[in-house]
């Protein structure tokens, strides 16, 4: 699956099927926690497909599901501007090098140019350089990596 070479990561699409990783040193990596072995973003085009999600005009909604395991898709929306302030990462956004969907308090998921060095957590005392700028954190867990599957 090729990926346009955009300088605004915003233009660029969600769709597609990834492989998911735990970063080292997460909550989840040294738990042990088993990664989902496939991970699916998709559009959503009816609210009724996926629960919880919901037409608020905040742009395009997807939904993430977890290949091969129980659950129902979680849906993905855009961060508001408050999220990208938030992490610190405002002129990131404002500079077209990060977009962000979220899933409530959950997870998130964001895409960024490969090899970008980005600072997380409650005093940004995690740091993520992502090899495929595409990665996320779920609560309680840490932060992965996506790498799209061909």
């Amino acid at each position: 699956m090729s990926r346009p070479a955009a300088q605004d990561v915003a233009t660029q699409s969600w769709s597609g099927d990834y492989r998911f990783q735990w970063a080292a040193g997460t909550q989840a990596a040294r738990r042990g926690l088993p990664a989902p072995s496939q991970v699916r973003i998709r559009p959503v085009t009816s609210a009724k497909e996926v629960p919880g999600a919901k037409a608020d005009g905040n742009g395009p909604q997807w939904a993430i599901s977890f290949v091969g395991e129980p659950g129902a898709p979680l849906p993905l929306i855009p961060f508001k501007t408050q999220g990208y302030e938030e992490m610190g990462w405002a002129v990131m956004r404002a500079g077209g090098k990060i977009a962000c969907l979220e899933s409530g308090s959950f997870m998130f998921v964001c895409r960024t140019h490969p090899g970008t060095t980005l600072s997380f957590g409650r005093q940004n005392d995690e740091q993520l350089t992502t090899k495929t700028g595409l990665f996320g954190v779920a609560l309680h867990q840490g932060s992965f990596e996506l790498t799209p599957l061909d």
